[in-house]
Formats: C-alpha cells, structure tokens, sequence
C-alpha cells in the first residue's frame, strides 16, 4: 500500500473512531436525559400520589337487578388500613354519615394498618353503628402489615410463610360490631330487615389468606322478594363464582384498592388476586361458569399500607349503591 492511501486509511480510520465516539457521547447523553427525564416524572407521579391518597371520593352507582326486590341504598366501606396520620379518613367518614342518606353499611374488611388503630378504627365507624350493617373480615384484620419491595407485590413471586397468630385486635372491633347489631358475615349469613323489605345476606372470610368457606345461605335466601347480597373481602374469582351461582343479586368486595397505581387511560396494573384487571374497580356483571349472572361491586378503598402511602389515578373511595327492581 503506497504511502498516500496508508495516509488516507489512517485519517479514515481516526475520522470513523471521532465519529463514534460522537455518536456514543450523543446516545450517551440521550439514555441519561430519558433516565433523569423517567426519574423526574416517576418523583412527580409518586409526589402526586401521596397527595392524591389524602383525596377520598363517594362514588355513587345505580344497580338495577331483578324485579320485586327492596330498594335499598347501600353504603360500602373497605380497605381503611388505618394508623396514625390518617385522619382525613375519619373526618371524611364524619362528613359522610352527617350528608348522606343510606339504609344500611356494609364493611369488606382490612381496617388496621397498625396494631395500635383500633380506637381509629371504632371511631371511624361510630356514626355509622346506629344503621343496620353487616362486615367480613380481611388479612388486615388479622394480620399486621409487613414491608414489603414494590417488585414482590408487582410480580409473581413465591410468596411469603403464612402467618398463623393473629397480632390485630379484631376481636374487640367484632364484639363492638355485633353489639351494635351488625351481622359478621365471615363464612356466615344472616338477614336484615328494613323498612322497604328484607335483605337475605351471604358472606365469606378473606380468601386471600384461604379463609374463605362458603355456607348455606339463611332461608329468607328463598324469599322471592329479598334482595340477595353476597359480601367478601378478596374478589377472587372462585369466591365470585360460587357466590353468583348461589343465587346473589349484587356481590360486594374490596382488597384491590383499584390497583392503587394506576396508568391514565388505562387502568389498574395489578388485582393482587387472580380476578382481571378490568375488574379491580367499580361495578360489572360478573357471569360464573355455569351461566350465572350477577352485578359484581369491587371498591377501590379508603386506605393504603403504612409503607406504600400512595394513590395514583386512583384515588380512594366508599361507595353509595342505589339498588332497585329493574
């Protein structure tokens, strides 16, 4: 090779490597400004949440099932998970007893997000205990939150060692409950009766901890005029199934929180059960494999854990549900 072409391989050569090392430079500089650019907006998305959690919201559906049922409205309340710093909640739940009009409350479970809330507790359900109610137990009334990292509750990773000694007291809020009067539906049932008709109810403890029995329903179950009420914590689909195919009119649960991190536009990202995301929140009807059909209510919830205290696009709720004949 002469001379002159070792010259111009040579330029070539430093040119292409110049060249190169722009290019890694300019991707360089590309990856980091979307790393810092990403890390900007998942702050803002998390700072928003925190301010979002402390914006509880009712939300109101009208349920129209089958014919010759009472009209009854129902309020809902689930997933308080209440500890210290939360009594927004507690005068949200205040402003809500004094405003609304209801006919009965039904509590869907997980109300302790300390071992020391249970004053919290009863007084965010104190002006609600003169109502006729009912309520079914989640793994947060039993069991104490743990910490956990963000990838183990947004994977499917092996789960940890159930625990077997309960450290809530849940006895004391379940004796306090049922001295007002309130059903405990927790593998049980029971009936209500209202001034616009009677209330057949039929409920299970939280499957999400393999609590959950299905019983025999009360015989006002049988009664053609009774509305049908199936209540549970977790929405796990066997749990649904089962309670539709028993014959319930509405099904009421909580557990999900709505997600409790969701995308604008596009929903929940998780259940945390084996329902699909479409129904982690509000009400559908719910079809069961034998061809029955119910409306099926999942509540987003009032509360988060003491360790994820966020919401975003989700913001928590109870609920009003209008139910009447069709």
């Amino acid at each position: 090779m002469s001379t002159h072409a070792e010259a111009l391989l040579q330029g070539a050569t430093v040119a292409s490597l110049r060249r190169g090392r722009g290019l890694l430079r300019t991707a360089g500089a590309l990856v980091g400004g979307l790393g810092l650019a990403g890390l900007a907006a998942g702050g803002a998305a998390l700072a928003w949440g925190s301010i979002e959690r402390t914006m509880p919201v009712l939300r109101r559906y009208d349920v129209p099932v089958r014919a010759h049922v009472p009209e009854v409205t129902i309020l809902q309340i689930a997933d308080l998970h209440l500890f210290p710093g939360q009594e927004f909640l507690l005068r949200f739940l205040s402003d809500v007893a004094a405003s609304e009009r209801f006919d009965m409350v039904v509590a869907t479970g997980d109300n302790f997000g300390s071992v020391d809330a249970l004053d919290m507790v009863m007084e965010a359900y104190r002006p609600f205990l003169s109502y006729p109610g009912a309520f079914v137990l989640g793994s947060n009334d039993y069991y104490s939150p743990t910490h956990k990292r963000w990838s183990r509750y947004l994977s499917r990773s092996k789960p940890r060692p159930a625990r077997v000694v309960p450290d809530l007291p849940y006895l004391p809020m379940v004796r306090q409950m049922c001295q007002a009067g309130w059903l405990d539906l927790s593998n049980a049932s029971g009936t209500l009766h209202l001034p616009t008709g009677t209330v057949s109810l039929l409920g299970t403890d939280d499957a999400h901890i393999h609590r959950d029995r299905l019983g025999a329903p009360a015989s006002s179950w049988a009664t053609p005029d009774a509305l049908r009420l199936g209540v549970t914590h977790a929405p796990y689909t066997r749990v649904v199934s089962a309670l539709t195919s028993t014959g319930s009119d509405l099904i009421l649960a909580g557990h999900t929180h709505g997600g409790q991190i969701g995308i604008p536009g596009v929903g929940a990202i998780i259940t945390n059960c084996d329902i699909s995301r479409s129904y982690a929140k509000g009400l559908k009807r719910w079809k069961a494999p034998d061809g029955a059909e119910a409306w099926l209510h999942v509540s987003a919830g009032l509360g988060t854990s003491p360790y994820a205290k966020v919401r975003i696009a989700t913001r928590p709720e109870a609920s009003l549900l209008h139910v009447h004949p069709a």
